[in-house]
């Protein structure tokens, strides 16, 4: 498994960091798109782990995610990643093996790169300002295009961005984190804001 260099900066202004972005020469590879995923939980006890189904519109993704350390940092999760043909048939395939089936999701996402360097995902969650995660195979190329960009690196989060609903609304993590349908049609901030109790 490879480990995931990424690194989340939260409340962007997305024109700003675009035009930056377009000064030195990145160019966009996946036009902003909405994706849906089905997340389950992974038979892994002995470290934090799960699944997941997306639906990136040009392909399909499955991922296997895992956290090694309590405390995250940026060495602290890998991932095996394969693209696979149908979004419903690997969906019902986990179903069929009994894994537990957490939630069903959507977002928004655009991709940057930098010839073969870097690549930077500007993600819109359901009542989220905009976010931006650098990631590539090593951490000091994400320090270096972070401060390109003119974010300050020490001011970073990593993790899901349950993380960003805590810091920006006020939401605990559990409590995203037992929500069984994320999406803009359905989220409701009335319902979730300063609360600690599961809407599902």
């Amino acid at each position: 498994m490879k480990t995931e260099y990424e690194v989340v900066f939260s409340n962007i202004n997305r024109e700003e960091t675009i035009q930056k972005i377009k000064e030195i020469w990145w160019i966009c590879t996946k036009e902003n798109t909405l994706m849906k995923r089905v997340v389950f939980t992974a038979p892994n006890w002995w470290t934090w782990s799960y699944l997941r189904v997306r639906d990136e519109w040009n392909k399909i993704t499955c991922t296997y995610k895992e956290t090694r350390e309590w405390k995250l940092d940026i060495t602290s999760v890998r991932e095996l990643e394969t693209e696979v043909w149908d979004f419903d048939t690997m969906v019902w395939i986990y179903r069929k093996l009994w894994l537990t089936e957490k939630s069903f999701q959507e977002s928004y996402r655009e991709i940057w790169k930098i010839w073969n360097e870097i690549e930077f995902m500007i993600d819109l969650w359901p009542w989220l300002n905009p976010y931006i995660e650098i990631e590539w195979w090593n951490e000091e190329i994400v320090k270096k295009y972070s401060e390109i960009l003119g974010f300050d690196y020490s001011d970073w989060l990593f993790g899901s961005s349950f993380q960003i609903y805590e810091k920006e609304l006020g939401i605990d993590f559990d409590t995203m984190n037992n929500l069984k349908e994320i999406t803009f049609a359905n989220f409701s901030i009335s319902h979730l804001q300063n609360t600690k109790t599961p809407l599902y």
